[in-house]
């Protein structure tokens, strides 16, 4: 399971991830604090059915996202400080 955790100013989000929805759910995270909105796929979390998210960036102070499995082999074979 993959969730995205939106936090803004007083508030905290958290929503599971639909199917394969993580590389979008990444790629729209770039987006915080600019005045654009758009969708992530995620799952309803009272059926769990998939359902569309509209996000106003502009109202999300930070992002994340949590469980994800993608590869992390490049981040292991880094000799950076953070590893």
């Amino acid at each position: 399971m993959t969730y995205l955790m939106l936090y803004g100013v007083g508030w905290t989000q958290r929503w599971e991830l639909a199917d394969a929805a993580a590389d979008q759910a990444l790629a729209e995270i770039a987006r915080v604090g600019r005045d654009e909105t758009t969708q992530v796929a995620v799952l309803d979390p009272g059926s769990g059915e998939p359902t569309t998210l509209v996000v106003a960036w502009r109202h999300v102070a930070s992002a994340v996202l949590l469980g994800s499995k993608r590869d992390t082999t490049a981040a292991k074979a880094s000799s950076g400080q953070y590893r």
